[in-house]
C-alpha cells in the first residue's frame, strides 16, 4: 500500500508508532477515504459524552512475509506468512489515537497496582525496544546462573481475541460494569469493524484512479464503495478477532491479557521464576530442571481460559548451568539467540534480510526494463541506501548495529560484516537474470 509501511517481524521492533501514540494526532501520508490531516491537529475531550464518532470503513490489504527457517538438518526453508492489515482513515486514526492515549493512562496505573509493569513489555512508551527486552532476559539468565528458560508464542493473537472477554476486561479496567459512550463506540467499531480491500478497489476502479488526495473520489465512494447493491464494504461478523494496524489495537491486546498476566506472574513467582510477555511472545524463566511438558501444559491451560492457544512448533527451551548453555541449542527470544556467552541475531532473520534484498533488487530491475531503461542506467544508489550501512533511514543494518551497541555484543556486527558482498552478489545475479548481463553503475 503506497505510503503505508509496517516493518516485518524479522526486521524491527513493532511496539511503537503504529500502536502507541500521543493524544494529539500526527500527520499520516497514506491515502484513505478522507484527506490527510495536513497542517491541522484534531483534539478530543473524552471527559464528556458528546455525539458518537462516525467511522469510515477501514482499508485492508494482506502483508505477505516470507520467513526463513532452518529444519532439523540445518537446511533453509521458506515459509510464507500472510498477515491481514486493516488501517483507519485519517480522522478515525486521530480519534482512536487520542482515545488510546486516554485509555492507556488508566492501563498504566492498573499495571502499577497489579505489580505487572515490569512483565508487560510491548506497545508501551518508554519501555525500550525488543533489543532492550531481549537483553534483559539474557542478563537475568547470567544473574541466575542455573535456570531453565522457555520461549513461547501465542498463535494468531489479534485474530483470536474474544470480544466478550475484551469488553469485560475494558470495563474492569475503567471500573464500570458495562461500556458506554466513547468506550462502547470504540469497542464496537474495533470488534465489529467494516473494511474495504484495496484489491477490490483496484479491480473496480483501476489502479490509476484519481482521488485528488484520497484513495478514490467522494463520488466513487458513494456510488461504488458504499453502493447499495454491489458495494465493496465487507463486515467482520465473527465474535472474535480485532484488526491489526489501528492505533488502539496493541493497547486492546494488552488489556485483554491483563488477568492472564497477573495469573502467570503469580504462578512463576510460586515456582521461583519470572515471567515476561512481549505482545504474543512469552518468556518464562524457572529454576534448572523444570519439567518442559508440565510448564507447557500449564501455560496452554491458562491461555485456553482466554480463548487462546500456543504455537507448539515455536516453543523453545534451553537449560543454563553457571550461566552457560547446558542443552543442545541456545534460547531464541525476540529475534536473538543466546548461549550464555554470545548473543546473535537468529539465522532466519539474516536469511530473511538477504531474501528481501534479492527481491528488492529484482523488482527494481524488472521495473527499469519495463520502462526500457538500459542496464547501464540502473543505479545502485537507492538500493544501497535501503539494504546496506550507507542508508540514512532505518534498515536492517542499522538495526543490527544498534543491537550490537545496546547489547555490547560485537559478534552481531561480525554476522553482518559481509553485507556489502551479499549486496553485490545479489545485484550481479539479478542483472544476469533480468538483462542477461551485468549492471555496473553506482
Amino acid at each position: 500500500m503506497p505510503g503505508f509501511y509496517l516493518p516485518s517481524e524479522n526486521e524491527f521492533d513493532p511496539s511503537t508508532d503504529d500502536f502507541v501514540l500521543p493524544a494529539i494526532s500526527k500527520e499520516r501520508k497514506y491515502k484513505h477515504f478522507d484527506l490527510p490531516l495536513v497542517d491541522r491537529e484534531l483534539s478530543f475531550d473524552f471527559s464528556v459524552e458528546d455525539k458518537p464518532h462516525r467511522f469510515l470503513p477501514l482499508l485492508g490489504f494482506t502483508d505477505v512475509n516470507r520467513r526463513y527457517v532452518r529444519n532439523k538438518d540445518g537446511a533453509r526453508e521458506v515459509k510464507v506468512k500472510e498477515r491481514p492489515i486493516r488501517f483507519a482513515s485519517h480522522e478515525d486514526a486521530a480519534y482512536l489515537q487520542a482515545y488510546a492515549g486516554h485509555l492507556n493512562r488508566m492501563y498504566e496505573r492498573a499495571l502499577w497496582r497489579d505489580g505487572t509493569s515490569d512483565s508487560v513489555l510491548a506497545y508501551r512508551r518508554g519501555g525500550g525496544t525488543n533489543i532492550h527486552h531481549a537483553k534483559a532476559l539474557f542478563d537475568e539468565i547470567k544473574s541466575r546462573g542455573d535456570c531453565t528458560v522457555f520461549a513461547m508464542d501465542i498463535s494468531g493473537f489479534f485474530d483470536c481475541l474474544d470480544h466478550t472477554l475484551l469488553r469485560d476486561e475494558i470495563a474492569d479496567l475503567i471500573g464500570e460494569t458495562r461500556l458506554e459512550g466513547h468506550h462502547a463506540s470504540v469497542w464496537k467499531n474495533v470488534t465489529r469493524y467494516s473494511w474495504v480491500e484495496t484489491e477490490d478497489l483496484d479491480k473496480l476502479l483501476g489502479r490509476k484512479r484519481n482521488g485528488h488526495g484520497r484513495i478514490c473520489s467522494p463520488s466513487d465512494f458513494s456510488d461504488h464503495v458504499r453502493g447499495r447493491k454491489d458495494g465493496l464494504i465487507r463486515k467482520h461478523d465473527q465474535t472474535f478477532g480485532i484488526p491489526q494496524g489501528t492505533p488502539v489495537s496493541g493497547l486492546y491486546a494488552n488489556i485483554y491479557l491483563r488477568t492472564f498476566d497477573r495469573e502467570m506472574i503469580a504462578w512463576c513467582s510460586r515456582a521461583g521464576g519470572s515471567y515476561r510477555r512481549y505482545s504474543d511472545d512469552i518468556a518464562v524463566t524457572l529454576p534448572l530442571g523444570a519439567k518442559v511438558h508440565h510448564v507447557v501444559a500449564v501455560v496452554e491451560k491458562m491461555l485456553a481460559d482466554f480463548c487462546l492457544s500456543m504455537s507448539i512448533d515455536k516453543t523453545d527451551t534451553a537449560d543454563f548451568k553457571d550461566g552457560l548453555l547446558a542443552s543442545a541449542t541456545p534460547i531464541q527470544y525476540l529475534g536473538f539467540t543466546f548461549d550464555g556467552q554470545k548473543t546473535k541475531i537468529r539465522p532466519s532473520s539474516l536469511d530473511a534480510y538477504r531474501g528481501k534484498m534479492r527481491r528488492g533488487i529484482h523488482a527494481k530491475m524488472i521495473a527499469a526494463k519495463a520502462k526500457n531503461v538500459p542496464s547501464f542506467e540502473v543505479f545502485k544508489r537507492e538500493s544501497l541506501a535501503r539494504y546496506t550501512h550507507l542508508g540514512k533511514r532505518r534498515n536492517f543494518l542499522r538495526y543490527a548495529y544498534k543491537a550490537a551497541d545496546i547489547m555490547g555484543c560485537p559478534e552481531i556486527k561480525d554476522q553482518v560484516s559481509r553485507h556489502v558482498t551479499w549486496f553485490n552478489r545479489a545485484w550481479e545475479r539479478e542483472a544476469i537474470r533480468v538483462f542477461g548481463g551485468l549492471v555496473t553503475t553506482t
